[in-house]
């Protein structure tokens, strides 16, 4: 059966597409489902995009609806489970991490999560920078110590743990804080967390103060501390608007196949944070952008602002507004022609997001030059698009461990780190490690008929090398392998004598580099995870 027949048999009610190739290619939903996808058929005659969905097209299923916002749910699910390859997708479609206050106990916690809940707890996020989201965990943590450590109410400790020693715990576990005076803590988080910093620093010179006054003089040297580092470390906050508005605001920028959106908030008039989200777009329109980002980005939200001001109108705001209203119980506006302030902090979304695309260009042209070099220099026949690499770490040949991290285009590609606990080596025996973890590595893809490497790494020189391909030859592999050792950064060739040295001022060298580190901190980080629990466990 043709295309056209099939659109032909569609109905003309609510609900979602599918248009299926060897894989599904496409996820949509519409208000009338004949008429939605003969508009895809005729925009094929002008739109590249749209060609290629429809010559790939070989079925169309349908799900009919009773609503447009029930057909936009279940498109979204859909997308999740399909993947398909034209629609927008934030790039990776990776869970985004997630400041979490856990309100539910007595004694809250600011820790890191991968999924919201509706439990009573704060949830602040997402965020797609991870590394500067931990290192605000970090400052927080200083300026507002609660408890990270195990600890069980009633059976106090003599002495405070060790995160109490660095200032990084509240004391709750040796009894050295009141309830009321860590709640006081939880509070004042709070208001740094929603952008209202400046509450707090008065708050504290008030107390400061009072305690002067009082000639409680060590608490006010405490104060006075805690009130400088405050002051110290937080940055200035940003006045978006004289009101205390609460709003989003996404700026799109796009190429041909990516796009960025950056997402500024705004709580109580002050731009309290700002971040950008990659998105694989495949020339889609900016309409379709902007709703497919909206779609997914606030699905993982809590909570959602009153109003989201927006560069692009998305092509149905009404169901995304009933939508969001069904979601989140709330009315959220969504606002494209805009004025004044609204207009100029949506320029700068935009501009933000046009230099993330400037940087994010430049940097993937310098891993496909390191890619190409390394190919070069190597003398492989096709280029190393899919990297993997491997390291161990143990401490005197106990808790040994080991690595396999990923990197795809020279980037991280973290769906397929793998981290591993040495089961047949005793002591510490490097190569031997090394061979295990190879020979379980590819034993296991084998296994599993899944994508192998266009290149291995192994952290060192010929003899980890040697063990490493005595394993892929017991698993009747032939697979382009090198060791590259850590002393002089030179890489080690099978049947080679003498090492390969690349240039120190090569992207290859950089990029290899970059690959080998992130390795050693992937096994370093899971190392380090083991031994903490070995001398709790043995403690208790």
């Amino acid at each position: 059966m043709t295309i056209e027949d099939q659109i032909e048999n569609l109905p003309e009610k609510t609900g979602v597409y599918i248009m299926r190739g060897e894989e599904v290619l496409y996820v949509g939903k519409a208000a009338n489902i004949r008429e939605r996808v003969r508009n895809h058929l005729q925009a094929s005659k002008s739109d590249p995009r749209e060609a290629l969905i429809i010559g790939g097209t070989k079925r169309i299923d349908y799900i009919v609806t009773s609503s447009e916002v029930e057909a936009l749910v279940e498109e979204n699910i859909l997308i999740k489970q399909y993947r398909p390859k034209f629609n927008v997708r934030l790039r990776d479609d990776k869970t985004y991490p997630y400041l979490k206050l856990s309100l539910e106990e007595e004694y809250p916690t600011l820790t890191i999560v991968r999924r919201q809940k509706r439990d009573g707890n704060r949830y602040y996020g997402p965020y797609a920078d991870v590394a500067a989201m931990r290192q605000t965990l970090n400052t927080l943590r200083r300026l507002f110590p609660l408890t990270v450590c195990k600890y069980d109410p009633k059976k106090p400790r003599r002495r405070p743990c060790m995160y109490y020693q660095i200032g990084l715990c509240s004391g709750v576990c040796a009894g050295l804080i009141s309830k009321d005076e860590y709640n006081e803590r939880v509070k004042e988080l709070i208001l740094v967390l929603e952008g209202k910093a400046e509450m707090v620093v008065e708050k504290l010179r008030k107390e400061m103060l009072e305690a002067s006054t009082n000639l409680e003089f060590e608490r006010a040297a405490i104060i006075r501390d805690r009130l400088a580092s405050l002051e110290k470390t937080l940055p200035g906050v940003t006045v978006a608007f004289p009101k205390p508005i609460d709003l989003d605001v996404l700026g799109l920028a796009k190429t041909p196949s990516t796009a960025c959106v950056q997402v500024l908030q705004v709580k109580a008039g002050r731009l309290i944070s700002s971040e950008c989200f990659e998105l694989n777009t495949q020339g889609a329109e900016d309409s379709e952008i902007i709703e497919s980002f909206i779609k997914q980005y606030y699905s993982r939200r809590v909570t959602p602002p009153p109003e989201i001001v927006v560069s692009a109108k998305p092509k149905d705001v009404k169901t995304i507004q009933d939508w969001m209203f069904e979601r989140f119980g709330v009315e959220t506006t969504i606002s494209y022609w805009v004025k004044g302030r609204k207009r100029r902090l949506t320029r700068l979304a935009v501009e933000n997001a046009r230099t993330h695309l400037e940087e994010l260009g430049s940097r993937e042209r310098r891993n496909l030059k390191g890619l190409k070099e390394l190919q070069e220099a190597l003398g492989l026949e096709d280029t190393p698009k899919l990297i993997e690499c491997f390291d161990v770490s143990t401490l005197a040949g106990k808790i040994s461990v080991g690595s396999m991290v990923a990197f795809m285009n020279g980037e991280p590609l973290k769906s397929r780190y793998r981290r591993f606990r040495i089961k047949t080596v005793v002591g510490q025996d490097d190569p031997k490690m090394i061979g295990e973890l190879v020979y379980r590595r590819y034993r296991r893809l084998l296994e599993e008929r899944a994508e192998l490497p266009d290149l291995i790494i192994v952290d060192g020189g010929v003899t980890q090398l040697n063990s490493a391909r005595k394993s892929l030859s017991d698993l009747g592999l032939e697979l382009p392998i090198v060791g590259l050792a850590k002393r002089l950064e030179q890489i080690y060739l099978p049947k080679r004598p003498d090492p390969v040295e690349l240039r120190k001022d090569s992207e290859s060298l950089h990029l290899v580099q970059r690959i080998r580190d992130e390795a050693h901190r992937f096994a370093i980080s899971y190392h380090r995870k083991l031994r903490v629990k070995t001398e709790i466990s043995n403690r208790t």
